[in-house]
């Protein structure tokens, strides 16, 4: 009975291992064919990076001086205040919430409050 069962497992394992080798012959054929057919559809103008025209904002972003920032804002300041800056008038208040956390780990502020902060 267990010679059986050994041979049946032995069996199971060596169509497992055909089959895997088959998949993966199977898989490379087709991430080839992907690669032919991104080639083509970025040819045609539909990819990234491809011949047609470019579908940008228009105009360009420039980065933002945020320790220029930082010396603008009184000693005591809230989020508003800092939304108000000119280089942060653009931002969302998710992305000036980073910038905050940025200040407080680098030890240019402190949190004072609620959505309050103090330069330190």
């Amino acid at each position: 009975m267990p010679m059986d069962l050994k041979v049946s497992v032995s069996k199971e394992l060596n169509r497992l291992k055909r089959e895997i080798a088959r998949k993966t012959s199977e898989f490379a054929s087709l991430k080839g064919e992907l690669k032919r057919h991104l080639r083509v559809f970025k040819f045609l103008g539909a990819g990234p990076r491809g011949r047609g025209k470019s579908r940008g904002r228009g105009r360009k972003r420039t980065m933002v001086n945020w320790n220029a920032v930082l010396e603008g804002l009184p000693r005591s300041f809230s989020i508003d205040d800092l939304a108000k800056r000119a280089g942060a008038k653009t931002k969302s208040r998710l992305y000036l919430r980073q910038v905050l956390v940025r200040w407080r780990k680098q030890g240019k502020t402190k949190r004072t409050g609620r959505a309050r902060y103090q330069k330190a």
